[in-house]
Order: C-alpha cells, then sequence, then structure tokens
C-alpha cells in the first residue's frame, strides 16, 4: 500500500502523466483531421480512460500538494495556484456531468422553448398497450475503432435487449442493379433555391414546392402531380400543367404541354417554384447503404448508421437506424410478441421553463455587398410561471442570461426571418472561473514574492561571479520587401495615373477630419494608415504614401481597381477568384465576374456559408475568406467614398457624419447643396491638377472643405494639439521603428558575449556601457510613444491586443533594467526579447481594426488572452535560442574545462529558466483567459479545438520542463538545454 501511495505522489508519475496526457490530447487532434470531431471524442475525450488519465493527475496533484506542505505561510502563492488546478478540473466535472449546450432556432414572430442538443443521443422506447418506457444516453461512435453499446430494458416483468452490431460513417443509401430489385430513378429535384438528390422506387412519392413528383404511389394529392411510370423500358410522366424545359446538353429552352411525355434524361423540367431532372433510370435496383466519406459538398452529407439488433426472449430482429448529430434522429420500430421498441439516433429535444419569442432578425450588410456586417436578435423572454416578459437584443458578445440557460447568437436563417442560438447551461462556470482567478493570482505572485523559485534564480545569478556572461545566437534577420517598377510598369497608364498624386497635397488631405465606424473623430491620415495597413499589409505602396493611396482609390477608382493591391496569399481562395495559386495579391476587378458593373462577387456563396456558421466551428479557409471578403468591402467602401466620412452633419444631436454620398442624400438643401458644390470643386481641381501638375486650386478647394469641417463639426473636432500629436505618431511610426533596433542591439552584445568566452581578453565593458545608452535611448522613445497613443486614444494603451503587445515590451524593457546588474546577458536578452514582442506586435493578426466586421473578436477578453498567449511565445522562443547556446558551449567545453565555461552555462540556464517561467506564466493564463473569451462569446470554455488543444499540449511540455529540477536524477545542466530548446516545438506545432 505504502509503495503504491510513493508512486502516485511521486513526481517522476507526474512527468509521465503529463507527457502521456500531452501525446494523447495532441494525437487526438489528428485523429479529428483525418476521422471529424466525433471519432476524437468516441476514441478519446470522452472515452472512460482519459477521464481516469485525468483522475490519476488530480489525485497525484493534490498527494504533492501534502507531500510539499504548500499550505503553509511562505508557499501560500505556490499553493494557491497549484489547488486552483484542482479547482478547475472540478468545475470542468461539473459542466461535463450536469451541463448541456444546444441550439434553439425560431422564426420570425414565432416562440420556442426547446433546444436541440449539440450531443448525439440513442434514445429507446418501448410501449405495450398504453404503458410506455424510455431511455437516453449519449453515444459518440468512432470511425476508425470497433464500437460496442449494449443496453437491458426491465419492462413490464420482461427484459429487452438492445445491442449494436455495426457502425457505417459518412452513411448514406443508394440504388445499386439487382435482378431480384423493382425500378429505381435518382433524381435531382430543386426548389426554394437549394436541391436535393432523390432516389424514388416504385412505388414512392417526393413532395416539392408546389407539385408531388409521384412514381406509382396511388395516393392523391391536393397539389399539382406528375405521375411517373415505366413502360416499354422508358419513364414516362403524365402531367396536367405545363412544363418549361432545358437540356443540359445543348442548353437549349423549350416548353412542354401537358399531357403524356417520356422524361429523358439531363433535362431540366420546370415548374414555377421547383425544377426536376432525372440523372438515372435503373430498371431493376435495391437501395443500399454504404459509406462514401470521400464524397464532399452539401449534397454528399452522409450520416451515422447504426445496425442493432433487438431481442426479447427468443424473439430477436434486426434494425437500421440513421442519424447525425445535430439533427432529430428519426424513429424505427419493432415489434416483438406485442412489445414495440423505438429506436432513434441523434440530437435530442430539451424543454426549457420559459420560451423565447423571436421579434425581429436584423442583419446589416457593408453598402454595395451581400456580405454581411453584423446581426443581432430582438427577441421577448416569457416565463409565465414568474409572471416575466423581458425585451432583450441578442448579438455577439451580448448575451442573454437567464435561470442559468445563456444564449449567444450564433447563426441565422439564409431568408433572414430566423435566428439560430446557441445554447448553454452550465452549472460548473462559477467554479471555473474562480479556479481560473485563483490561477492567475497564484501565478503571477509567484513571480514577485522574495522566497520563490524565481526570485531564488535572481539570487543565483548575482553569485555566479563568472568575468563575462557567454551566450550566442543564429541570426534569423527578416528582410525588409518592397514594390519595385520597373520600364514596363511606369510606362503602363493605370500605374501612370495612380501615381499623379501629389505629395505634399496628399499629406494636407491627411490633415481632413474623419469620423470612423466606432465614432471616434481623427485625421483621414491615420484613416489612410488603417485601410493600406488592412489591404496590403504595408505602410506604403508602388512609393506612394497611404494618403496618395486613398486619394487615388477615390477619385480614380477606375484605374485602381485594376492595380493588384489586396492581400490574398491562399491557394484555395486565389483559384476561387482565377488568380495563379501562388499569387500574393489581387486587384479588386478579379473578385468579380462582370468588373464594371461590380457584379457577381466569385466569393458570395463561400462568405454567405462561413458567416451562416457559429465562430467556433469556421475552420482555416473559412476564416482566411472572411479575412479576405473583409478586405475586399473596405475597397469597395474607399471606391465609393463610403468610409470616408468627412461631411459634419450641423446641429445632429448625436454629431454624425456622412460620407459624400450619404451627406448630399441627408443633409438639409442648403447644406446638401454646399457640400456638393466644395465635392464638385475639390474633385474638378484634382482632375485638373493631374493633367497640369499644378495643384494650387486643389489645395485651394481642400481648404474650404477644412473650414467647413471647422464650423460645421465644431462640437466633436478635435483640438490642434491632439491632431499634430496623432500625425507625428502616424510620421514616425514609433514602435514599428523601435524593434529591430532592439532586437539588433542585443543580438549584438549576446555575440560579443559570446565571443569574450572564447577570448578571454577581448575588453566587452565599453560596449555593455554603450547598450546601456542605447536601450534606455528607445525606452525613452517606447515611453514617448505609449503616452502619444495614450493621448490620442483617451484610455491606457492596453485596451486591445496591439497596445497590449506594445505595453508588454515597454515592461519587458524596464524589467531588463531591473536586473541589468546581473549580467550583460541580462541586457541583450532585454533587446532580444523586446525586439521580438515588438515584431509580433505587428503581425498579421493584429490588423488595425477600420471596421467591426468580426463581431466575435471584439472582446475584451479575447484581446487579453491573445496578447499573453503571444507574449509567451518570445520568453519560451528565448528560453530555446538560450538552451541552443549552452548547448553550443558544452561542445566547447568538450576542448577546455575552464571555470569560465561552467560558470556561463550555469548563468545561461539560471536565465533560461527565468524566461519558460515567465513565459509559462503568461501561456496558462492567457490560455484560460481564452475559455473566458470563447465562453462569453458562445458558450463553451473548452471544445478540443486543435489550437486550444496545442496550446494546452504546450503548457504541459513547458510544466514538466520547469518541474525536471525536481526529479531525482533526470536534471543537469545538459538535459535542461536540451529539453528547452527541444520544447519549443510544441510551440511551432
Amino acid at each position: 500500500m505504502n509503495k503504491i501511495h510513493s508512486v502516485l505522489r511521486s513526481m517522476k508519475t507526474m512527468a509521465v502523466l503529463m507527457l502521456v496526457f500531452a501525446i494523447t490530447v495532441g494525437y487526438a487532434t489528428f485523429i479529428e483531421n483525418d476521422y471529424g470531431t466525433m471519432t476524437a471524442k468516441a476514441d478519446i475525450y470522452n472515452a472512460r480512460w482519459f477521464e481516469i488519465l485525468l483522475g490519476l493527475l488530480a489525485l497525484n496533484l493534490l498527494l504533492n500538494i501534502i507531500r510539499f506542505n504548500m499550505a503553509r505561510k511562505e508557499k501560500l502563492l505556490v499553493f494557491t495556484f497549484h489547488v486552483a488546478f484542482l479547482i478547475i478540473l472540478v468545475g470542468a466535472a461539473v459542466t461535463r456531468y450536469f451541463g448541456y449546450e444546444g441550439v434553439m432556432h425560431i422564426r420570425e414572430g414565432e416562440s420556442s422553448d426547446v433546444i436541440v442538443s449539440a450531443e448525439p443521443y440513442v434514445t429507446l422506447s418501448v410501449q405495450k398497450g398504453e404503458k410506455t418506457y424510455t431511455f437516453q444516453e449519449p453515444l459518440y461512435l468512432s470511425k476508425r475503432s470497433s464500437n460496442t453499446f449494449e443496453r437491458t430494458l426491465a419492462f413490464e416483468n420482461e427484459n429487452i435487449n438492445v445491442e449494436l452490431q455495426s457502425y457505417m460513417g459518412d452513411a448514406r443509401y443508394e440504388a445499386v442493379a439487382d435482378p431480384k430489385g423493382s425500378p429505381i430513378l435518382n433524381m435531382m429535384i430543386t426548389a426554394g433555391g437549394g436541391g436535393e438528390q432523390v432516389s424514388l422506387k416504385e412505388g414512392e412519392f417526393f413532395e416539392a414546392n408546389d407539385v408531388v413528383i409521384d412514381f406509382g404511389s396511388k395516393q392523391s394529392f391536393q397539389k399539382p402531380v406528375v405521375s411517373l411510370s415505366v413502360e416499354g423500358g422508358k419513364v414516362m410522366m403524365n402531367h396536367s400543367m405545363n412544363l418549361n424545359t432545358l437540356s443540359m446538353n445543348t442548353q437549349q429552352a423549350g416548353a412542354l404541354v401537358s399531357g403524356k411525355h417520356e422524361l429523358a434524361d439531363r433535362t431540366l423540367f420546370q415548374t414555377e417554384q421547383s425544377g426536376f431532372v432525372l440523372r438515372e433510370f435503373i430498371p431493376k435496383g435495391v437501395m443500399k447503404l454504404v459509406s462514401s466519406p470521400e464524397k464532399k459538398g452539401p449534397m454528399a452529407q452522409g450520416s451515422d448508421a447504426l445496425t442493432l439488433s433487438v431481442s426479447k426472449g427468443d424473439a430477436k430482429e434486426s434494425v437500421v437506424v440513421l442519424g447525425t448529430p445535430g439533427t432529430i434522429g428519426e424513429v424505427q420500430k419493432v415489434t416483438l410478441d406485442g412489445t414495440t421498441v423505438g429506436i432513434a439516433y441523434g440530437s435530442i429535444e430539451r424543454k426549457l421553463p420559459f420560451a423565447i419569442r423571436l421579434n425581429d432578425f436584423q442583419l446589416e450588410r457593408y453598402p454595395g455587398s451581400m456580405s454581411p456586417a453584423s446581426y443581432a436578435s430582438e427577441v421577448t423572454l416569457l416565463d409565465s410561471a414568474e409572471g416575466v416578459t423581458m425585451p432583450f437584443r441578442i448579438y455577439m458578445n451580448h448575451i442573454l442570461d437567464y435561470k442559468k440557460y445563456r444564449f449567444f447568437q450564433s447563426s441565422f436563417d439564409q431568408d433572414e426571418m430566423g435566428t439560430v442560438l446557441s445554447v448553454n447551461h452550465d452549472p460548473g462556470t462559477l467554479i471555473t472561473y474562480i479556479g481560473y482567478l485563483l490561477l492567475a493570482i497564484g501565478m503571477f505572485g509567484v513571480l514577485i514574492i522574495k522566497n520563490g523559485r524565481f526570485n531564488g534564480l535572481s539570487e543565483k545569478l548575482k553569485l555566479l561571479n563568472a568575468q563575462k556572461a557567454a551566450a550566442a545566437v543564429v541570426l534569423v534577420m527578416a528582410t525588409l520587401t518592397a514594390t519595385n517598377l520597373n520600364a514596363s510598369d511606369s510606362e503602363n497608364p493605370v500605374i501612370k495615373t495612380a501615381k499623379s498624386f501629389n505629395a505634399q497635397h496628399a499629406e494636407q488631405f491627411g490633415h481632413l477630419i474623419v469620423q470612423d465606424s466606432s465614432g471616434r473623430m481623427k485625421p483621414l491620415d491615420t484613416l489612410s494608415y488603417e485601410i493600406l495597413s488592412k489591404l496590403n499589409r504595408s505602410n506604403s505602396f508602388m512609393g506612394l504614401s497611404p494618403n496618395q493611396v486613398i486619394m487615388g482609390m477615390m477619385l480614380r477608382p477606375d484605374a485602381w481597381r485594376e492595380i493588384a493591391m489586396i492581400k490574398t496569399g491562399d491557394k484555395e481562395i486565389n483559384k476561387r477568384i482565377g488568380l495563379p495559386e501562388d499569387a500574393k495579391m489581387a486587384a479588386f476587378s478579379q473578385f468579380f465576374e462582370v468588373p464594371d458593373e461590380i457584379t457577381g462577387y466569385k466569393l458570395a456563396g463561400a462568405v454567405d456559408e462561413a458567416n451562416r456558421k457559429a465562430p467556433g466551428k469556421r475552420d482555416k479557409f473559412d476564416k482566411a475568406l472572411l479575412q479576405i471578403d473583409e478586405r475586399v468591402n473596405v475597397a469597395f467602401m474607399v471606391y465609393t467614398g463610403a468610409l470616408i466620412q468627412i461631411w459634419p452633419h450641423p446641429n445632429d444631436k448625436n454629431n454624425k457624419w456622412h460620407a459624400t454620398i450619404e451627406a448630399l442624400q441627408k443633409l438639409p438643401p442648403r447644406d446638401a447643396e454646399m457640400v456638393r458644390m466644395m465635392a464638385v470643386s475639390y474633385f474638378s481641381a484634382v482632375d485638373a491638377a493631374i493633367n497640369t501638375g499644378d495643384w494650387s486650386n486643389a489645395d485651394k478647394a481642400l481648404a474650404l472643405i477644412d473650414k467647413y469641417q471647422h464650423f460645421a463639426g465644431a462640437s466633436v473636432y478635435p483640438s490642434e494639439n491632439k491632431i499634430k500629436v496623432e500625425l507625428a505618431y502616424n510620421k514616425f511610426n514609433i514602435f514599428e521603428q523601435l524593434w529591430p533596433l532592439y532586437f539588433i542591439v542585443g543580438l549584438t552584445l549576446l555575440f560579443l558575449s559570446f565571443l569574450k568566452i572564447l577570448k578571454p581578453s577581448f575588453k566587452i565593458d565599453w560596449f555593455s556601457k554603450a547598450t546601456l545608452g542605447l536601450l534606455v535611448l528607445f525606452f525613452a522613445a517606447h515611453t514617448v510613444g505609449l503616452a502619444m497613443r495614450w493621448y490620442i486614444s483617451g484610455h491606457a494603451p492596453w485596451s486591445n491586443g496591439y497596445e497590449s503587445m506594445i505595453y508588454i515590451g515597454w515592461a519587458t524593457v524596464l524589467a531588463g533594467f531591473i536586473f541589468s546588474s546581473k549580467s550583460p546577458i541580462t541586457l541583450a536578452a532585454t533587446g532580444i526579447l523586446t525586439g521580438l514582442i515588438l515584431f509580433v506586435a505587428h503581425l498579421n493578426w493584429l490588423d488595425p481594426q477600420v471596421t467591426n466586421l468580426v463581431p466575435v473578436l471584439q472582446s475584451y477578453w479575447l484581446s487579453i488572452h491573445v496578447s499573453m498567449i503571444t507574449a509567451s511565445y518570445g520568453f519560451l522562443g528565448l528560453g530555446a535560442l538560450l538552451g541552443m547556446i549552452t548547448l553550443i558551449l558544452f561542445i566547447l567545453k568538450k576542448q577546455s574545462n575552464e571555470l569560465r565555461l561552467n560558470l556561463a552555462i550555469k548563468e545561461l540556464n539560471a536565465i533560461n529558466e527565468m524566461s519558460l517561467i515567465f513565459g509559462l506564466v503568461l501561456l496558462t493564463v492567457g490560455n484560460f483567459l481564452g475559455g473566458v473569451w470563447a465562453n462569453e462569446s458562445w458558450g463553451r470554455y473548452w471544445g478540443w479545438d486543435p489550437k486550444e488543444t496545442w496550446a494546452l499540449v504546450t503548457i504541459l511540455v513547458y510544466a514538466v520542463v520547469i518541474h525536471l529540477r525536481m526529479i531525482k536524477g533526470a536534471y543537469n545542466d545538459y538535459i535542461f538545454s536540451v529539453v528547452s530548446l527541444l520544447a519549443f516545438t510544441s510551440v511551432l506545432m
């Protein structure tokens, strides 16, 4: 017994369990990719052995808390975050066993008190006479391994046994030839803009919108009927209405009068609302259940097919049940000796203690586009038992919370007359959130307490009195790309027109004030930078400033629509719009079938499908598609001027500013005429200036618009100081300029420190002092940039992801100064790390937001989550870098056993461990904050999504690395260097 207890509380056991857990969930992401979510849940996430693994991890953690006596005063913060993991596991268990989620579909004007479960259930119902019994149980089935299910139901002193014999995924019934079969017609029947593949056996019928297709069913119908029959080996149809026809071979249209005619194949027959095509005629055939996982697209959606045996005494019968998670399963019945057993597989309905009525579904689209910008449901909650009638507006990140049920805006009907709400009932939320809070307090707390490991490593560095620190690094320099025009480009009239806008005038153009989509007043210069960054991920294009680009797009859209400036870079999307797969940029016109009329948007169908998906279920392609669609819409709004709201509405109570066309429509007649005259005068002056090169009249027309803004928009017009500061902020672009300076200075010092180890006589003190001076200078510029941003925005500069990143970079430099006395390596690490953080801050995912295009991303929690997760990668990457350098020192150590090398290795490993600890804290807290965001946005804080799963894998891997020192025989300087380097592969994954 003592031996078992010793094994259970062993740190080796902890390491093994965490690595097994990490490998398991990592492998599950590959299973999900190959076989689907249900298989991953059946084989791993919902498996009993996986629950036991989690239980063993929790038990090991509890025993180690007791073993190391963490519940004492000096270890209070360590105790806090270790206990937090146990609380989070308890919360997860409560959610798993007592919580549930589903969807509620409501049409406008209707009410619903029913949700459809997200989990698939097997439902067994037994009936004999007037007595009934129902049994339901969640059941996930695997496509890659064997499945078992067996239940015995005791009913009226009799036992009824139901056992799963076989399971087939992606199953569908298909007609196949069989000499013993009967005639079958494979048809495509369309109605309401959609199509459905239908196999009609003789004796069956299909009811479309305004017609019934009847294949000898001998039934009577109220709708007009197209009667089908087989005569002389041909399919004949008899109909009382006239039909339109379209040959799919010749594309010739025609008409067919009522009467009896042959049903020709590959011909579309149409009524007013429906159409049908004979795809295949099988004279003798049967419907056979087949699995077709290779078939793609909505028409190929297969079901789960369960073959079950039902037995009662000596009576036994098999039945095939089809079902799909997310839809209510169709009941199949078997009667044995007077007892009827009904079996269904799929989602089930749950009745709520109140109802939701949909008053109005609202979908806002972009001007001139069918792409949804945002959507919301105006509902009324009806609880007759409590006498509650509560109106509410549900939209993304604005949820309805009532009686522990939470309703989230998820999707909508294609006709925009209905809404789909995701519903979550989770009694474990409070427990989990308490665990998250304690985790954050404990993990950040241990970084600052005097008796913590982090501070202990800091003291260790002071004791390592090496003459100079040792380090080296492999430099990976980011190459700066620029768009160069060759001779043929400069002669291109489209590009020549695009480049004809005077730089000085464009700068003055940028001084105009614009009102953005969120109501902030700012120089047009700022909006120009944001737009160009959104479209092209750059601060200049073809040698033109952002203001010149935006002026060109507004005033010469015919030329700019032909210039490839919209960043794509996605192979599938490039194929859909007719570009080479490796194309990086696309012209606006290339997104449309008829560019001159801006009609036939090539991505419309895919974008509409992606928007109807719940945010948590969008895949990589959906996200890339929506991002590119966003750029296309932004470009369109610039071409039409809809995004450039420069005209104040005089005396408007909401201080609304308008774009030019909107101003002409909504301003009072006198003001509208004034705006028209100023706009025409300015446009004419610019046209003349392009031809003559004299921009003086354009300058005067622009000055007149500026005066109008001062006069009509005085109540919200920014102060001149704020305008000047914002223009300077845009011009200097401080943070993007700083990252390579930080990085290069830190990298150089790191290289020289390494050189010092190889050549002890090399003098490095002067460069250490110079580095400190440069970092102080950079830090001052960094501080000024933050102060400018604070002044411009009116709020502290850490309210979104980008601001959080640049603030974390600032804090990193400050921390470096605090510890810079330890060794030159600290200064070097400070410069490199800050450079990495600022570099990451300017990557694609932190685009400046111009429009409110993806509502789910407008979350405070997301901003913090992303900034912390990404910042952690800088610390973990630095640890990998230091691990690699230390391994180089071990190679050198084989040739020399100098004390200097030993001290340098220990110093680097101490810094490495400090970096990994800090990175692990950021990664862990950031990952769980991502759970808060997901829970507040769509009602589930953990769904085993591959990205969140691999973040968890990374946490587990680094937790093992940090705890290696506590495992006897598993830790030394060499091993730590190796694992700190190899562990970074989990981040790269």
